[in-house]
């Protein structure tokens, strides 16, 4: 029976002390910041922060809004929703179109007419998107690339058409 005992004791302890800080994620801090291209502000595309080699996690990413302003969020594995920040250390970024454009509203239900099923064009007329110079979208041509300092902050990621 005291052996029995003991051994609950033993994971118990090593439970609690594994859930107080044995954990395989590194800490995430809060990055924010504003894409240009050409000076002007670079809207609706898709960031993603590419640890470089000795980086830990698996990056980030982020949409920009309309004023080009971004906030980076992290995948952790096993989470059921994406975390605020990224790990620090150094990063390449790379900048793609979204897979669902991120201009148009999501079609709302209005009293008892359904929501118009996703994929079907709008009348409204599209905002016109500005292309993003090809080098910026993929890992082994960019040439963006950011060192994320420990305490997080903002980074302006400045993009040029030529």
């Amino acid at each position: 029976m005291r052996r029995f005992l003991a051994r609950r004791l033993v994971v118990a302890l090593a439970l609690a002390s594994c859930a107080s800080g044995c954990s395989d994620a590194p800490s995430l801090v809060p990055v924010t910041g504003v894409m240009t291209l050409d000076g002007k502000p670079l809207a609706h595309k898709n960031i993603r922060f590419i640890p470089e080699p000795g980086t830990l996690g698996t990056g980030a990413g982020g949409d920009t809004y309309a004023n080009g302003e971004y906030i980076l969020l992290a995948v952790r594995p096993g989470a059921i929703q994406d975390a605020p920040g990224v790990p620090s250390g150094p990063y390449r970024v790379v900048i793609t179109e979204p897979l669902i454009p991120v201009d148009d509203p999501i079609p709302q239900a209005t009293g008892s007419d359904p929501a118009p099923a996703i994929g079907i064009p709008s009348s409204r007329p599209r905002q016109k998107q500005v292309p993003i110079p090809a080098r910026y979208t993929k890992v082994e041509t960019t040439p963006l690339r950011v060192e994320v300092p420990p305490d997080g902050g903002a980074i302006k990621l400045e993009l040029n058409s030529q």
